[in-house]
């Protein structure tokens, strides 16, 4: 006999909204600061939804925090209860003439020295346009922005272009140039300079990223991959041990360049531009403030043309050029 969970109260609401910090802060200590409160005062909260829900939602101790995995589905139903009470709020603020509320944005990492991206400008005018937003900006993956688009953990998305739901649309905003690098201590750093046959790289042990779009990268090395990273950081971080070779992209590995810590490996042939998207759902299903938003983005970035967005194989032109 299934038990139906009564109405929810402004404290259940709260409760929740702890859970769900809880859970984006990856346990309670991180979580005291974000929240305001005393970690004894969250764990009081936290075991009162637990008695109120009448199942486990979390492990802490000390192998650390996690969830459990009827924590893990009421942490999926919370995201969509607040994104509905969200898009509930900013719509009766866009009837009274105001848009207010969260928009939740994902950005992947190291785009903010991009030359190319205006995100900071689409921010500006965003504000000037809709003062009552709270904007938050979560750092992803491209793997984990399709399923957090879908599950309303965001609304919309700055992203490289890959192949997504087909309930998500994609809309080119500007590009990013992607060179491959190795660091001072490779052995290949005194011949960068060099036009070294393409054969010869693909020799090397490299660094793969550790998701779906970059697996067309591995068609270039004859061997798998030695190391992986989820994110540039940790690329630039396995490049700089000197004995892996990557690809970053041309604006993040600069800074490395310029102090003498970091070469391009055949920048004539293994560099490539990637389209960088704006993603979200059709503007039909979209909250207005997102609408505005995307509208920002794309009025602060020129239309890009002729991008090269095919990652570099080992095809017969390539090999064949390689030696001149």
């Amino acid at each position: 006999m299934s038990v139906t969970l009564p109405p929810l109260s402004d404290v259940d609401f709260r409760q929740l909204r702890i859970f769900r910090t809880i859970v984006e802060s990856n346990g309670f200590t991180a979580a005291q600061d974000e929240l305001g409160i005393s970690r004894s005062t969250i764990s009081t909260q936290m075991s009162a939804l637990e008695t109120r829900l009448g199942v486990k939602l979390c492990r802490r101790g000390r192998s650390g925090f996690s969830l459990t995995e009827h924590g893990q589905k009421i942490y999926s139903e919370v995201i969509k209860l607040f994104a509905a009470a969200d898009s509930f709020r900013a719509e009766v603020g866009a009837i009274r003439g105001n848009m207010v509320g969260e928009l939740r944005i994902g950005v992947v990492d190291a785009m903010v020295e991009n030359p190319n991206c205006k995100l900071d400008r689409a921010i500006a005018l965003f504000h000037e346009r809709a003062p009552g937003v709270h904007p938050t900006f979560v750092v992803v993956s491209p793997n984990q922005i399709e399923n957090a688009l879908l599950s309303r953990q965001m609304e919309i998305a700055v992203m490289p272009n890959q192949p997504m739901n087909a309930a998500v649309q994609m809309q080119q905003l500007f590009h990013e140039e992607q060179t491959m690098y190795c660091g001072k201590e490779h052995p290949l750093f005194e011949k960068a300079h060099e036009k070294m046959p393409i054969e010869q790289l693909a020799e090397q042990k490299y660094a793969r990223r550790g998701y779906s779009v970059a697996l067309a990268f591995q068609s270039l090395f004859k061997h798998p991959p030695s190391a992986t990273a989820y994110d540039m950081e940790g690329l630039a971080y396995l490049i700089r041990s000197g004995k892996f070779v990557s690809f970053l992209p041309t604006h993040f590995a600069r800074q490395w360049v310029e102090r003498g810590e970091m070469r391009a490996l055949r920048p004539d042939l293994l560099s490539f531009k990637i389209a960088m998207c704006v993603a979200n759902f059709p503007q039909s299903v979209m909250s207005r403030m997102a609408r505005v938003f995307r509208e920002c983005l794309i009025e602060v970035h020129p239309t890009v043309t002729a991008i090269k967005t095919v990652p570099p194989t080992l095809d017969k032109s390539v090999a064949a050029s390689s030696s001149q």
